[in-house]
C-alpha cells in the first residue's frame, strides 16, 4: 500500500484587485508570493489551519484513495486532486470531527500519478489549502470484467452499477461502476456471487453476498470506500432471499424463503415434495413486522407450464423483485407465475393480479398478450409499470423492456410502450429495466451480458457488451456521481 505523510505549512489565498497574493505564515514570518506588503486576514475572521495530511490507498480498491486531513478551526474538508500538475477536480467537503477528516476521493485511474491538496473550510467559509501531496495507483486486478462500447450518442451522463454473479468457480465476485466508456471507475470485490447490487435512499450501497465463503449470504451495506457499514438479513428461521433489498423510512424488507413439504400427487407430483416459497418481510419504523407467505395466497397450480412440479424440489413461485408502491402496498413480481401481485401491507391480502394463471387484468395493445418470466417490476411517477419482459415463453423467446399503463378499477393493462432490440436478445434470467429522469431507460439483459440505453422513441444511445462470457449483471442502475 503506498503511503505518504507530509506537515504542510498554514496556507491561505487572499484576493487583492488587481492581483492575487498568497501569504505563507511559519514560524510568525509572512512571506509573500508578490510584492504586495503582507496581509492579514480580514478582522474578527478565524482561519482554518492544515495541520498534517496523510494519503493511502482505498482499502478495497486501487481506484479510490483515502486523504486524512488534521485541522485546526475547519469544519469541512474536500480535496482537490489531478494529474499532469493540474488540481482541476474536487472532492465533496466531508465533516471535521475531533479534529481530524477523512475524505475518500474516488474514480481514479489505475497506473497513474496524482497530485492531491486537503482544503480546510472554516466556519465562515474561508478556505486553506494545505501542501500538495503526490501519490501513484496500483494495477487493477485482472479478473474483473471488461466492457466494450458497441453505440455512444449522446448517452446519460455518469455511471453504471452492476452486480456480477459469475458463474465457473470465480474467486472473486465485483459489485462495480463504469462509465460511458465502458471504464470499471469503482469495484468492490467479494468472495461470493452478487446479487441485488443498489444505491439506497441513505446514499449507501448494499449488495447480497457474502464476507467469506463459509458465511450465508446476507444484504451488506457498504460506504464508497467499500467499507461494511451495516447487515440485513431474513428473521425467525427464514432464509434470505438473494432478490431484493429497500431500506424506506426507517424500516426495511426483503424476501423471506421458507421451505414446506407437501403433498403433489393430485397435480402429478410427490407425495413428500419440498416447496419452496418466496414470501414477505418488512420491518416498519416503529419495530413491527410485517409477514407475508404464498402458501396461504397463492396456489401451487398458479406456476406456468415450464416450471415443473413433479420433482423433489419444488420452486412454483419465485419471486425477484418487490417494491412498495406508491400507496404503501406491495409489488411483488413472480417469475415462475409470469405474475405480478400487489399485496396489501397491512392484512395480507392480494389485491390484484397481473399476468399469468388467474389474472384479474385484461391486456390491451400488447402482441404478445403479456409478459413472460419477468424481473425488476417499479412503478413509474406517471402511474404506469415498467418490468423487464425475459420473454421465456413467447414464441420464439426474446427480452424487451415493457411499459403498462394500469387502470386498476376496470382491470385493464395497457402496454404504452416498449424496447425489442435489434436483432433480438433473449437473457433466460436476470435483467432490469429503470426508467431515467430524462425520460430515457436504460435495460439490462442479464444472461445476454448487454446493457442499452434507449431514448422514448427507441433509438439506442448508448450500448455494452460485458466479458466474459460467465459475468452476468443481475441488473443494472445508472448514477449521476460516485458520491
Amino acid at each position: 500500500m503506498n503511503f505518504i505523510s507530509l506537515r504542510t505549512f498554514r496556507v491561505l489565498r487572499i484576493r487583492i484587485r488587481p492581483c492575487i497574493c498568497t501569504v505563507l505564515w511559519c514560524a510568525g514570518i509572512s512571506l509573500n508570493a508578490c510584492k504586495h506588503a503582507p496581509v492579514e486576514p480580514p478582522s474578527g475572521v478565524i482561519l482554518a489551519t492544515v495541520e498534517e495530511v496523510n494519503v493511502a490507498e482505498g482499502p478495497h480498491s486501487v481506484l479510490s484513495v483515502v486523504v486524512t486531513a488534521t485541522v485546526r478551526n475547519a469544519v469541512q474538508v474536500a480535496v482537490e486532486y489531478g494529474n499532469e500538475s493540474r488540481l482541476k477536480q474536487r472532492t465533496p467537503a466531508m465533516v471535521v470531527s475531533g479534529g481530524v477528516a477523512r475524505v475518500p476521493v474516488l474514480g481514479l485511474h489505475a497506473n497513474t500519478n496524482y497530485e492531491l491538496r486537503a482544503v480546510a473550510i472554516s466556519p465562515s467559509g474561508h478556505e486553506t489549502r494545505g501542501g500538495v501531496l503526490h501519490f501513484t495507483t496500483s494495477a487493477l486486478p485482472d479478473d474483473l470484467p471488461t466492457f466494450s462500447i458497441l453505440t455512444t450518442d449522446a448517452p446519460t451522463p455518469g455511471f453504471v452499477m452492476l452486480g456480477f454473479a459469475t458463474a465457473g468457480g470465480a474467486a472473486t465476485h465485483y459489485a462495480l461502476l463504469v462509465d460511458n466508456r465502458g471504464e470499471v471507475v469503482w469495484y468492490r470485490g467479494f468472495p461470493r456471487p452478487i446479487m441485488d447490487f443498489q444505491k439506497q435512499e441513505n446514499s449507501q450501497f448494499i449488495a447480497y453476498t457474502s464476507l467469506d465463503v463459509a458465511s450465508p449470504s446476507h444484504f451488506y451495506q457498504f460506504d464508497r470506500l467499500g467499507e461494511i457499514t451495516g447487515e440485513f438479513h431474513a428473521t425467525d428461521g427464514f432464509t434470505t432471499g438473494p432478490h431484493e433489498f429497500g431500506l424506506v423510512a426507517g424500516g426495511y424488507f426483503l424476501f423471506a424463503i421458507e421451505h414446506r413439504p407437501m403433498d403433489l400427487t393430485a397435480v402429478g407430483g410427490r407425495p413428500d415434495a419440498d416447496v419452496r416459497g418466496t414470501g414477505i418481510e418488512y420491518h416498519r419504523p416503529n419495530g413491527e413486522v410485517f409477514r407475508w407467505s404464498p402458501f396461504e395466497h397463492l396456489r401451487v397450480t398458479d406456476a406456468v407450464a415450464d416450471i415443473a412440479l413433479d420433482g423433489e424440489f419444488v420452486n412454483p413461485w419465485h419471486g425477484n423483485a418487490l417494491t412498495l408502491d406508491r400507496d404503501g402496498h406491495f409489488l411483488v413480481s413472480f417469475r415462475n407465475m409470469d405474475q405480478v401481485v400487489k399485496v396489501n401491507s397491512r392484512t395480507g391480502a392480494v389485491i390484484w393480479r397481473l399476468g399469468g394463471e388467474r389474472s384479474d387484468f385484461t391486456f390491451v395493445d400488447d402482441p404478445l398478450g403479456g409478459f413472460s418470466h419477468q424481473h425488476g417490476v417499479r412503478r413509474l411517477p406517471n402511474g404506469n409499470i415498467i418490468l423487464f419482459d425475459n420473454g421465456n415463453l413467447h414464441s420464439p423467446p426474446f427480452s424487451r423492456a415493457a411499459e403498462y399503463q394500469l387502470d386498476e378499477k376496470n382491470k385493464i393493462a395497457t402496454l404504452v410502450w416498449e424496447f425489442r432490440h435489434a436483432p433480438p436478445l433473449f437473457s433466460f434470467a436476470l435483467g432490469f429495466a429503470q426508467r431515467l429522469a430524462n425520460g430515457r431507460t436504460l435495460i439490462n439483459y442479464g444472461t445476454a451480458q448487454r446493457v442499452v440505453e434507449v431514448d422514448a422513441a427507441g433509438k439506442t444511445r448508448w450500448e455494452m457488451t460485458i466479458q466474459p462470457a460467465d459475468a452476468y449483471p443481475y441488473r443494472a442502475f445508472r448514477l449521476d456521481s460516485l458520491y
